[in-house]
């Protein structure tokens, strides 16, 4: 493995030779995927001005991250395939923001795999896999944000992170941390938000931006949820909140409006584990969000062994391949029988 002086001397040579560049990010993009996204975009454009920088993700990302510098540009698979297929066949360079395996992309994953470019990975997830031709993984990051912002710094690129690049750092950072509330494990992820401040971002407005812009069919969605659809586990310690299809098109339900539902559960009293399962569009799988509080459950053990999927310690996701009805049964199968919080 390379050390980190190393990583950063192949990244500016592969970053030399590329004219043309495709960042991308995973399915259902959050805030960290976007912000990390679109401020790696702004560097490269500042740093590379003859370089052609583009930003794709597999489908649309939530209304309230459309603010942020470069959103209008950025391309959905799922809206343009053919011309996000076309750039990927002419590209020479790929960078893989905030998810650690390909199959986290789907059919745009399914594109890049074919192509011969060199893939390059900035990721702050357990467990990345070899699709890789250059790696910068680090769990001990806060967010895909944090790790981005340190290697512009790495590469001596602080000085071209204008206000708009600055803000979308700072969105990843807070949405990845809830405020700042968890995942922060080191005091470096505190002096970066000092630094973005200083760069000339408005924490207060960039705020309001992402959590005062929800429509009214969301709150009173999250109001459903709660008060209808959470489930109570004392014993096991847990909760889950379920949503079939039906309900989520009841409430006008738009790409993130679920953002932070599941986190909701665990402040209650001693719940320590909280699910969120809602049906996808086609009723082909039910995505899965896993939560969890403290050092005694990993989640991400949880949806590798039962969900497809992974993540992190208390922050993780995956599928599952039937219908709602089953999916909770599954689940409160695993609670009573294999989980003891």
């Amino acid at each position: 493995m390379l050390t980190w002086t190393n990583s950063i001397k192949a990244l500016q040579d592969m970053l030399s030779n590329a004219k043309r560049v495709l960042v991308v990010s995973h399915m259902n993009p959050d805030g960290d995927a976007v912000g990390a996204s679109l401020a790696w975009r702004s560097y490269l454009r500042a740093a590379y001005p003859n370089m052609e920088v583009r930003v794709a993700f597999p489908n649309k990302f939530p209304e309230f991250l459309r603010w942020i510098e470069g959103a209008e540009q950025a391309m959905a698979y799922t809206d343009k395939k053919e011309a996000t297929l076309d750039y990927i066949k002419n590209c020479d360079l790929i960078f893989c923001l905030d998810f650690n395996d390909l199959s986290r992309l789907e059919a745009l994953g399914e594109a890049l795999a074919a192509h011969s470019a060199p893939r390059v990975l900035i990721d702050h997830h357990l467990q990345p896999s070899e699709e890789f031709d250059l790696v910068f993984s680090d769990v001990s990051m806060s967010s895909a944000s944090e790790l981005v912002y340190h290697i512009v710094v790495a590469l001596g690129g602080k000085p071209l992170l204008a206000k708009g690049a600055a803000e979308a750092l700072y969105v990843g950072l807070m949405t990845d941390t809830g405020s700042f509330s968890f995942g922060v494990k080191t005091p470096k992820t505190f002096r970066m938000a000092a630094d973005l401040m200083e760069l000339g971002i408005d924490k207060d407005e960039v705020a309001s931006k992402v959590y005062d812009s929800y429509s009214e069919k969301r709150m009173r969605l999250l109001g459903y949820c709660l008060h209808r659809k959470m489930r109570v586990f004392p014993k096991q310690k847990a909760a889950y909140i379920s949503l079939s299809r039906e309900e989520l098109d009841e409430f006008c339900f738009q790409p993130g409006d679920t953002e932070g539902f599941v986190n909701f559960p665990l402040s209650i009293k001693k719940v320590a584990l909280s699910a969120l399962f809602t049906e996808s569009q086609d009723k082909t799988h039910i995505r899965v969000s896993l939560r969890s509080k403290g050092k005694i459950l990993s989640v991400n053990e949880l949806a590798r062994k039962h969900f497809n999927g992974g993540g992190h310690f208390n922050a993780s996701g995956g599928k599952y391949f039937d219908s709602l009805k089953n999916c909770e049964a599954y689940f409160e199968n695993i609670l009573k029988n294999e989980l003891y919080l």
